[in-house]
């Protein structure tokens, strides 16, 4: 890799880790090619992203940013991962850490703190945007549903006196 190549993937890594507000730091030595595939296909699909470079690479990038305090966690082989959905990315580390023994998750980083890997399990558990959009609409539904049949329920009630 030429410098300009390396100046391109430095300013393409700090742009991305910068605008998005959940980042991951993941520990992949021993997992297989197909599993690295099948993590990026999964991540992909939940609108996430996956980025695999030298940690002094990463290090440069996220140089003079809220991120830099992630920097003494790269060290050995890992992968930088970052989302616009906080859940969804949560989930997808926390699923394959459960079927990939080696995946470790070393650190998070969130709201300009770093989270632990026990707050990103949790954050796993929690609804995604979509399912609680679905929920809150569905009591909505409901809530009015109720009210209609509660003004409802004197005029039926008059009707079926004045039938007998």
């Amino acid at each position: 890799m030429n410098r300009d190549q390396k100046a391109e993937l430095i300013s393409s890594l700090k742009e991305s880790l910068t605008a998005s507000p959940f980042v991951a730091i993941i520990h992949y030595r021993g997992m297989t090619d197909k599993q690295l595939y099948d993590m990026r296909v999964a991540l992909k699909a939940k609108k996430c992203s996956m980025k695999i470079a030298k940690n002094t690479l990463v290090k440069v990038a996220i140089k003079g940013t809220g991120l830099e305090s992630i920097s003494s966690h790269l060290s050995g082989p890992t992968a930088v991962l970052y989302s616009q959905d906080v859940i969804a990315l949560s989930k997808v580390i926390s699923d394959f850490s459960k079927e990939v023994e080696v995946l470790k998750i070393k650190i998070g980083y969130l709201n300009n703190e770093l989270i632990s890997e026990t707050k990103i399990r949790d954050l796993a558990k929690l609804g995604s945007l979509e399912e609680v959009r679905a929920s809150f609409l569905g009591k909505l539904k409901g809530a009015q549903s109720n009210f209609v049949r509660i003004l409802k329920a004197p005029e039926s009630g008059m009707a079926s006196s004045f039938n007998s």
